[in-house]
């Protein structure tokens, strides 16, 4: 039984960013007393986790299990939210993509709370204090002896048949290979080496790279909220868990994530008032932008069928080159692009969502954004076999305008946290889909490589025929619709600037700071876990030095 009273640090949430924080405290403040709450086991012995195929867990017994409400723009689908539950929380079930984002995702966040902190270079030392990077290339960019292993394809000898080809079409296309082929120096368009924190393979979670030896750990509790005193000034002094057991401390931080985090300020009576009385929760301190600016990544994917399956070009095959142990170390990807789309379309998108023409100073104008990312896997994807007669495709949209919400369903802490993304509401998102599912026809099927030597043409879902370069807008959009899935990537629902300060602190409690993808101000163009870790180092300096 852990103490009741005495705690310097509540941290609720022991996922990717409670366990970096955590850990950090410990190491810069040896003497505090710092305690950890998380809802699901501790999984740091469970062998089975590290390996390649633990991506099997989404939907497992380590997964929330979240759905969306109804998505409008969908069609009325309800879209799976995956997320970690489990000591660790995304780092233990997510796809192991190492992507920062670029210079310009953090120029823009550090620009819109006017703090240069959270600039790239801000941000630099940073993500480089992450990383153990597996070259010294570009070594002005990457940590070499960081807590977080990062592989490559290169690094472990993972080159796949089609890997040239691959490259080769993206170059005619006028994709041309970054410095280094390295995705995570800054500037993110163009092609670059797939990157994961993996070590030889293995999957690295957050508690193994961020050991929490000297912090206490409460596994399988429940935080149902806050405790708030209105005394004489509002400040956090603990948590109640869902047992009715309070847990006093100095400091409360809470890292339980985009979903998790507005709906425990509700519950503890922070956010919009409304929202509050409907649930006769009593209001301490009213945040309207609670729950507010949520965002996700959409996510699809394509197959596509091959011209010759004999020539062993695709996982499933008899090829013998699969059967070697480095072609178990990662996911069956050489390479990953990020390209931009035409400027005078995007404008136009803009204005239509807008209602007015946009300056040159425009968010999404003002800097060159990497719109979408494409990657060409050498298998394919459910719900077909692999069986070696397709690869795939799979796009994943980083830069959303389409904007949601995070709300709650009762004052019960275990009903599930109401989320609707609001996938695919804005002509911007549908410009960039519907401009990139063309670049995805042109690079498989048009005058490259793959079209005229490797790809006879896309194997649809059950109704639809095989995208082109010429399918419809119409006909684009209705495979978003039907097909567009979360990345689960869910951030900005606590956002920095109108949530928290640039200090991570709760405006208008004193001793609650949120570390965690919600107090993003901004859609992230990339993965966001390195972006997370990141924000968890910096995170633990400021709070650190904060006396």
């Amino acid at each position: 039984m852990v103490a009741t009273t005495g705690w310097d640090y509540i941290v609720v949430g022991g996922g990717l960013a409670g366990c970096v924080t955590a850990s950090r405290l410990s190491q810069y403040k040896p003497s505090a007393r710092i305690l950890v709450i998380e809802a699901g086991p501790d999984v740091s012995n469970d062998k089975e986790i590290l390996q390649f195929q633990s991506l099997n867990f989404i939907g497992g017994k380590f997964d929330w299990a979240y759905k969306s409400v109804p998505q409008k723009h969908y069609d009325g689908r309800q879209i799976d939210i995956p997320a970690g539950r489990a000591l660790g929380g995304g780092s233990v079930i997510n796809g192991c993509g190492w992507f920062r984002g670029s210079r310009a995702d953090f120029d823009s966040w550090a620009e819109i709370v006017n703090d240069s902190r959270w600039s790239y270079e801000g941000q630099l030392p940073y993500f480089k204090k992450t990383e153990r990077w597996y070259s010294t290339e570009n070594s002005n960019y990457h940590g070499q002896d960081g807590a977080m292993y990062i592989e490559a394809p290169t690094s472990t000898g993972r080159i796949y048949p089609l890997a040239e080809i691959t490259r080769d079409s993206w170059r005619d296309l006028g994709l041309q290979v970054l410095p280094g082929c390295d995705m995570n120096a800054g500037d993110n368009i163009g092609l670059g080496d797939i990157n994961e924190n993996r070590h030889k393979g293995a999957r690295q979670i957050a508690p193994l790279a961020y050991p929490l030896g000297g912090v206490t750990v409460m596994n399988e509790a429940l935080v149902e909220s806050i405790l708030i005193d209105k005394s004489s000034e509002t400040k956090a002094t603990g948590v109640r868990l869902a047992d009715g057991t309070e847990l006093r401390s100095k400091q409360v931080i809470l890292s339980t994530g985009a979903y998790r985090t507005p709906q425990v300020l509700m519950l503890s009576g922070i956010g919009p008032k409304e929202t509050l009385e409907q649930h006769g929760i009593e209001t301490k301190v009213d945040i309207p932008e609670v729950g507010k600016n949520f965002n996700d990544h959409i996510m699809m994917q394509l197959n596509w069928r091959l011209k010759d399956p004999s020539k062993g070009f695709a996982l499933g095959s008899s090829n013998p080159l699969f059967s070697k142990p480095e072609f178990g170390t990662g996911t069956p990807i050489n390479y990953v692009v990020n390209h931009e789309v035409p400027k005078d379309s995007l404008v136009a998108a803009i204005t239509k969502d807008e209602g007015k023409a946009p300056g040159p100073d425009h968010y999404l104008l003002k800097r060159p954004w990497g719109m979408m990312e494409t990657l060409v896997v050498y298998c394919a994807m459910p719900p077909f076999p692999i069986d070696g007669t397709h690869i795939s495709n799979t796009l994943m949209a980083a830069k959303p305008t389409s904007r949601g919400t995070v709300t709650i369903a009762s004052k019960n802490p275990a009903d599930t946290p109401v989320l609707d993304p609001n996938y695919f509401a804005t002509e911007v998102d549908k410009y960039v889909w519907r401009h990139s599912l063309r670049k995805a026809a042109s690079l498989m099927t048009g005058d490259t490589p793959l079209g005229r030597e490797v790809i006879a043409g896309e194997t649809p879902p059950s109704g639809f025929e095989p995208l082109s370069v010429d399918s419809s807008d119409e006909y684009l959009d209705s495979r978003v619709k039907a097909a567009g899935m979360s990345t689960f990537h869910g951030s900005s629902s606590c956002s920095m600037g109108t949530v928290v300060d640039t200090d991570l602190r709760v405006k208008g409690v004193q001793n609650l700071r949120i570390v965690d993808a919600s107090v993003f101000p901004i859609s992230i163009g990339a993965h966001i876990q390195a972006a997370v870790y990141a924000l968890a180092e910096q995170a633990a300096v400021i709070i650190s030095q904060d006396e």
